[in-house]
C-alpha cells in the first residue's frame, strides 16, 4: 500500500505530465496552422516577432517540448520546428 507521500508524488507527477502533454498538443497545433497558412513544412510555438521575449520563448519551447515532438514526428503526426526567421534581410 503506498504512503500519502508517495501517492502525492504520483498525483503531482501526473498533473505535471498532463499539464505537459496539453501544452504540447495545443501549441503545436496552433502552430502547424498557421504554417499551413504560410505554406511552410516546419512550425513555430509562437507567432514570430522580432523580439528578445519571442525569441525566448521559442527557444525554451523547442527544448522543453523536443522529446514530444520526437514522438509526434515518429507516429508520423507531427512536424519539425522551423528555423529561427532572418530578420533585416532587406
Amino acid at each position: 500500500m503506498p504512503t500519502k507521500s508517495t501517492s502525492n508524488i504520483l498525483i503531482v507527477t501526473a498533473f505535471v505530465l498532463i499539464l505537459w502533454i496539453g501544452s504540447y498538443a495545443a501549441l503545436s497545433r496552433r502552430g502547424y496552422a498557421e504554417a499551413d497558412q504560410w505554406n511552410s513544412e516546419g512550425f513555430y510555438y509562437f507567432t514570430p516577432e522580432n523580439t528578445d521575449a519571442w525569441r525566448w520563448s521559442e527557444a525554451m519551447c523547442t527544448c522543453v517540448f523536443w522529446p514530444l515532438n520526437v514522438i509526434d514526428r515518429s507516429i508520423g503526426l507531427g512536424r519539425g520546428h522551423c528555423a529561427a526567421p532572418m530578420w533585416d534581410l532587406d
